[in-house]
C-alpha cells in the first residue's frame, strides 16, 4: 500500500510539474479585470519584463479557480499590455486575476 501511494504522489508531481500550465507560471504578468458590457469582461495583461513576449505566444490568466488561455496576436514589449474580452465567469467580477506565459 506505502508502494502504491508513492507512485501515485509521483505520477501526480510528474504530471503537474510537466504540464504547460506549470512551466507557463515562470514569467508573471500584471493581470487585471474590468466591465466589459453585457455579460463579458474586459481582461488586461501586462508585461512587466524586459524581454518582448513574441506574437503567438500563450498568455494565461487565473482567477479563483478558472484558468483560461490566449494567444498573443501581436508582440507585447517591455512594459506594453494587451487586452482580451472574455465571458469566463470567474473575471466578471473587476479586480486583480494572476496572468503568467
Amino acid at each position: 500500500m506505502k508502494r502504491f501511494t508513492i507512485l501515485v504522489v509521483t505520477v501526480l508531481a510528474a504530471g503537474f510539474l510537466l504540464s504547460p500550465e506549470a512551466k507557463a507560471q515562470g514569467v508573471p504578468l500584471l493581470c487585471k479585470t474590468s466591465q466589459g458590457g453585457s455579460g463579458s469582461a474586459l481582461l488586461t495583461l501586462s508585461n512587466l519584463t524586459t524581454k518582448t513576449i513574441p506574437k503567438g505566444q500563450t498568455l494565461f490568466a487565473k482567477k479563483g479557480n478558472e484558468t483560461i488561455k490566449f494567444d498573443a496576436a501581436e508582440d507585447i514589449h517591455e512594459n506594453g499590455s494587451v487586452t482580451y474580452r472574455t465571458s469566463a465567469a470567474a473575471f466578471q467580477e473587476e479586480g486583480d486575476c494572476s496572468g503568467w506565459y
